[in-house]
């Protein structure tokens, strides 16, 4: 067995979708681009409305406590 096929056994076994990887490198690297930055803001959004709601929570404990 190669070292690129033990990679890849490993890999899946580790639980890895390598048909996303495939699907994605079939992209054009702006796509590829575009694709990373819409997730970015997705991540940032809900990072923003998590910290929103830590916040409440956190000012009625202290109201409360």
């Amino acid at each position: 067995m190669t070292e690129r096929s033990k990679a890849i056994e490993e890999a899946e076994r580790a639980g890895f979708d390598l048909s996303l990887v495939d699907e994605n490198l079939a992209l054009r690297p702006e796509e590829r681009a575009r694709r990373h930055d819409q997730a970015l803001e997705l991540v940032l959004e809900l990072d923003r409305i998590r910290r929103e709601r830590d916040a409440k929570f956190e000012s009625s404990a202290a109201a409360a406590g």
